[in-house]
């Protein structure tokens, strides 16, 4: 009897078992309680291929024509901060009190300079919201607080009644109450001062109460308009053959490569039929566009991309300059002076280059195998993408940021 090691595959998933071999038969033990999961190679994190698929839900890609977020936008005081609010060099900090009291019925002598109050426990603040649609008078949204001054922390404040207006100047929601803020902000004596994140900027969840709704007929239509986020005629044609085969009574016309307009069928709603294309699948395919940041060296490939027959060769060049300080000695029992001399050793090291050959038409997958096979850095990356675009070779959109 002798003792053997039988390897089972089961996807993409290897389970160790253990058993003997007796008269010829192998004979297997249950396994281990915890058996070995080993990954296949290639992909990421070991694996080839996804679980999305080839289609993607049209809300994920477009939205309804009227559907959307209305930006608002107040200026306002926070008041109740310990002694790091603005200074007395923001004026209209000042002015933003000083109008304040008078609206409430506070009298102020006439004689009063502005210039003469002193206090660091208010900052003005630029009040931001976004009006999400079909918003009703009483709901409540998300304000954002940030400073306008020169205040250092707004932690601890609150917000005082504060009217946010849209683009055409009408009041749709009043905003007040207390700053939120992650971090916090410390100062001692003689100037010394920590903080953590962003002390000048704040949140107050639900601090803004909508007095006014945005006016819209979308219960009453009978055609609904759908706007692809990115245009693309593929796409559009591909979204309104879904919505064609899904509601056979619908007319979908493709308006442009970034519209579709549908006519609804009479026994829907439009409430309804959105609800129904939100989750409606609609085949995609993969991008051919290369982005590249210069900046942080991210390179992004789509799925489209490949790229011709060619030769690529890289290396790098590294120049090290290294100050070095030489002194001169004169000569026992001399007249001469001791001298200091600044001097700098250079030293240029180019590592070999090595050409590699990229096969006509190689796919992403194929592209990174190889880059990543040879070692190539990020930099590196990026001037080899811009050189295959320069020579022709590369079969995508590149756009350098």
């Amino acid at each position: 009897m002798r003792t053997t090691l039988k390897i089972i595959a089961l996807g993409p998933i290897l389970l160790a078992w253990t058993g003997f071999v007796l008269a010829g038969q192998a004979i297997l033990l249950p396994p281990p309680d915890r058996p070995a999961f080993i990954a296949p190679a290639g992909g990421i994190l070991g694996f080839q291929h996804g679980l999305g698929g080839e289609t993607a839900p049209l809300g994920s890609l477009a939205h309804i024509r009227g559907i959307r977020d209305n930006h608002l936008i107040g200026h306002g005081l926070a008041v109740g901060l310990q002694n790091t609010g603005d200074t007395q060099q923001t004026l209209f900090s000042i002015q933003f009190l000083l109008n304040t009291l008078r609206h409430g019925d506070v009298t102020l002598p006439a004689a009063l300079n502005p210039n003469d109050i002193q206090t660091r426990d208010l900052a003005a603040v630029m009040v931001t919201a976004d009006l999400p649609p079909f918003a009703r008078p009483g709901s409540r949204i998300d304000v954002l607080v940030s400073a306008l001054g020169d205040a250092r922390s707004l932690q601890g404040g609150t917000l005082l009644m504060t009217p946010l207006r849209g683009a055409d100047g009408r009041v749709y929601a009043l905003a007040q109450g207390a700053i939120t803020m992650a971090g916090f902000f410390v100062a001692g004596a003689g100037g010394a001062a920590a903080a953590k994140n962003f002390q000048t900027a704040g949140q107050i969840p639900g601090g803004a109460t909508v007095e006014r709704g945005v006016r819209e007929d979308f219960t009453a239509r009978r055609s609904v308009e759908i706007e692809l986020d990115r245009p693309d005629a593929v796409l559009a044609e591909n979204a309104a053959r879904a919505i064609g085969l899904r509601f056979q009574q619908a007319q979908v016309a493709v308006m442009d490569p970034g519209t579709l307009k549908v006519a609804l069928p009479p026994w829907i709603s439009p409430v309804a039929f959105v609800a129904a294309i939100d989750k409606l699948p609609v085949e995609v395919a993969d991008s051919d566009r290369v982005i590249v940041d210069e900046r942080t060296g991210t390179v992004v490939v789509g799925g489209e991309v490949t790229v011709g027959r060619a030769a690529v060769s890289h290396g790098n060049l590294t120049v090290t300059i290294q100050p070095q300080l030489q002194v001169s000695q004169p000569g026992p029992f001399s007249n001469g002076t001791t001298v200091s001399q600044k001097t700098s050793k250079i030293k240029i090291n180019q590592s070999s280059g090595q050409f590699f050959m990229v096969p006509r038409g190689a796919s992403v997958e194929q592209i990174a195998e190889t880059l990543n096979a040879v070692g190539t850095k990020p930099d590196d990356v990026v001037a080899i993408f811009e050189a295959l675009d320069s020579a022709g070779a590369l079969h995508g959109h590149l756009i350098v940021r």
